[in-house]
């Protein structure tokens, strides 16, 4: 349909906008199936900084609505074959249509009804024929600074999304880094711990060293004369008995008592002498100075030199039980066990309430059941483990004793020695109360 006298038209002034190139600007979809109406409307929006296409049949239009975007559809009602209200039907049907403006366009002389349509089809102007450029303008201009303002608003939320997308991840990154830290603050706090155990050990390691220094000089210092002194009491003895025919008559009861008395202090003095000389050796055996690499000891005789360094406690305030069992020899460290033991047997001991009379300090070993491990336990009659300090006890520095009375390092030290050994450490209670100590070490390293 044509549209009468476009020249007369007067083109309104664009309103300032930022400059857009071709491809930005948005377009418009012209739908006429006269093609010098479809001259006239690409010549009135000339100035409106929209990019025109036109349309010469409903076919046409649907193909190009497919293909392209556009602000604002100028539809004519009125055309052979497929006419607006088809057309509108059509586009509204499709997702990617059903958004765009439809102005409808007609001369028809019955707008009423046309109006009606127009509407039912999903129109949202209808402008008739001639038209009014100032109004076709103004109408297309306020959908197109709509249009714009959709595509600033997509392009703000693509914004926002990739700016929350940058957020979300510098807030995993954040997350990352806080549970690397916590990490290696837990790592450190870990090496720390073993660093204090180590130190601990060193130290205990050079009091054993020390202990073996000094027990082998005083072994050294007392051997040579404790020798000499039960050589000369033994050549004493003798020469007694070789004079006892030649003593006074025996019918003399002072001379009889005498004799009777300097027999007594002989026996007595070599019993003490035989005393010095045990304990001179099993504190050599404590110390094990030259036995620092790993060999095959005999385990009674490291019980037996403990029970000697601790029997001056254990006599005020325990029985001492003894459980020795096969095989007696263990592949070992022999001063790190014997270490282990010392800690054990004292802390059996520190247990013992001594006011509460006599407690039991009971020290097994021997074979595991299947004859592949060996067993040491450390079992005493005295005041038991608290359950809220069960996991702790093993913990460098961690010490129920009051303060003064204990370190915290003897069960930890313990512990590690163990480990060393490639064995285990368990702690739990003993029936009727106190607590057993149970080490658990393979026969042999193979």
């Amino acid at each position: 349909m044509h549209y009468g006298a476009v020249t007369s038209w007067v083109h309104a002034p664009a309103t300032d906008a930022p400059a857009e190139t071709p491809e930005e600007q948005p377009g418009v979809l012209i739908v006429d199936d006269v093609e010098a109406n479809l001259i006239a409307l690409r010549s009135l929006l000339e100035g409106e900084r929209c990019h025109v296409t036109s349309a010469s049949s409903g076919e046409d239009a649907l193909r190009l609505l497919l293909r392209k975007t556009f602000a604002v559809i100028l539809l004519d009602v009125e055309m052979p074959g497929m006419d607006g209200h088809e057309v509108a039907r059509l586009a509204r049907m499709s997702q990617a249509t059903r958004d765009i403006p439809i102005i409808f366009l007609t001369a028809s002389l019955d707008a009423d009804e046309h109006v009606g349509r127009a509407y039912g089809s999903g129109a949202v102007d209808f402008l008739l024929k001639p038209l009014d450029a100032h109004v076709l303008r103004s109408k297309v201009r306020v959908f197109l600074e709509l249009y714009r303002g959709r595509q600033r608003l997509a392009e703000a939320n693509r914004e926002l999304a990739d700016k929350n997308r940058e957020l979300r991840a510098f807030a995993e990154a954040e997350a990352n880094i806080a549970s690397s830290l916590r990490q290696a603050n837990g790592e450190i706090q870990a090496a720390y711990r073993e660093l204090q155990a180590a130190q601990a050990q060193l130290v205990q390691s050079a009091k054993m060293a020390s202990l073996g220094e000094l027990v082998a000089g005083v072994a050294h210092e007392i051997n040579n004369p404790l020798a000499f002194v039960m050589s000369h009491l033994e050549t004493i003895s003798k020469s007694l008995e070789m004079l006892r025919p030649e003593a006074p008559a025996s019918g003399s009861p002072q001379a009889e008592e005498q004799w009777r008395r300097v027999s007594a202090r002989l026996g007595q003095s070599r019993s003490g002498l035989e005393r010095i000389r045990d304990l001179v050796l099993k504190l050599r055996t404590f110390s094990r100075l030259d036995e620092g690499e790993r060999k095959r000891v005999s385990i009674s005789e490291c019980i037996d030199s403990v029970v000697t360094i601790l029997a001056h406690r254990l006599n005020e305030r325990a029985r001492l039980e003894l459980d020795l069992s096969p095989p007696d020899l263990l592949d070992c460290y022999p001063s790190l066990l014997n270490q282990v033991l010392l800690n054990l047997v004292a802390n059996s001991i520190d247990a013992i309430d001594a006011a509460q009379g006599l407690g039991t300090v009971r020290i097994s070993a021997g074979a595991g059941a299947e004859g592949r491990t060996f067993v040491i336990t450390v079992a005493d009659s005295g005041c038991g483990i608290p359950p809220e300090s069960r996991d702790r006890v093993l913990e460098p520095f961690f010490t129920t004793k009051p303060v003064g009375q204990g370190t915290g390092l003897g069960l930890s030290i313990a512990f590690s020695i163990v480990k060393k050994h490639e064995g285990t450490l368990e702690l739990s209670d003993a029936p009727g109360g106190g607590t057993i100590a149970t080490i658990t070490l393979p026969l042999s390293r193979d």
